[in-house]
C-alpha cells in the first residue's frame, strides 16, 4: 500500500530543507571567514568562477581597518571549495567595489574586473579598473601592476557591489 503525499506538501518540505541548508551553509561560511581570515566586518558573495562549475567560490571583501589601506582600497579574498574543504585561492590588495565577473575564461576560470585608487594618464587621481586573469593557480595579487591589465570601460556583471550587505562575525 502506498501513501500519496500531496505535491504542495512535498514542495513545502523541500523548500524548508533548502532554507535550513542555506542557513547552515551561511553559518559555516561565517565561521570560516572568522577563523581562517580573522575578519569581523566584511561583504561576501557566493559565486562560481570556474567555467566547469564543479566548485563554488566565495568572494570576501574585508571591511576591517586592518585590511584596508589609506586610499580606501581593501583586501579581497577568493575562497574555493575543494575536497579538503574551503581554502584561500587568492587574495587581492587595494580593491574598491564593485567587483565584476567577465564571461571570458583564463585557464578555465572567469576573469574579474576590480578597481583601485590610481591615476589617469594626465596624473589626476581616479578609480582605475583592471582585468584580473586566473593563471592556473590563482588570480594576481595587485590590480595596479602587471599581470593585471588596465580596462578602459568596465563591463562585466557586478557580483559584489558597494551596496551589498556588510556582514559581521559574531564572537563564539
Amino acid at each position: 500500500m502506498s501513501i500519496k503525499t500531496p505535491l504542495p506538501f512535498v514542495l513545502s518540505a523541500l523548500f524548508a530543507l533548502h532554507g535550513q541548508a542555506e542557513a547552515a551553509s551561511a553559518t559555516a561560511m561565517q565561521d570560516i571567514i572568522k577563523s581562517k581570515l580573522g575578519l569581523s566586518l566584511y561583504q561576501e558573495v557566493d559565486v562560481v568562477l570556474n567555467g566547469s562549475g564543479t566548485t563554488r567560490q566565495y568572494l570576501v571583501y574585508a571591511r576591517d581597518s586592518t585590511w584596508c589601506g589609506v586610499t580606501g582600497g581593501c583586501m579581497l579574498f577568493i575562497l574555493t571549495n575543494s575536497s579538503d574543504g574551503w581554502r584561500v585561492l587568492s587574495r587581492m590588495t587595494l580593491v574598491h567595489l564593485p567587483i565584476r565577473a567577465l564571461p571570458h575564461l583564463s585557464k578555465g576560470w572567469h576573469d574579474l574586473e576590480v578597481s583601485y585608487s590610481g591615476k589617469l594618464p594626465d596624473g589626476r587621481p581616479a578609480l582605475v579598473t583592471s582585468r584580473m586573469r586566473f593563471d592556473g593557480a590563482r588570480y594576481p595579487l595587485n590590480p595596479s601592476v602587471p599581470p593585471a591589465e588596465p580596462v578602459e570601460r568596465p563591463g562585466g556583471q557586478i557580483v559584489l557591489a558597494t551596496d551589498s550587505p556588510i556582514q559581521t562575525s559574531t564572537p563564539h
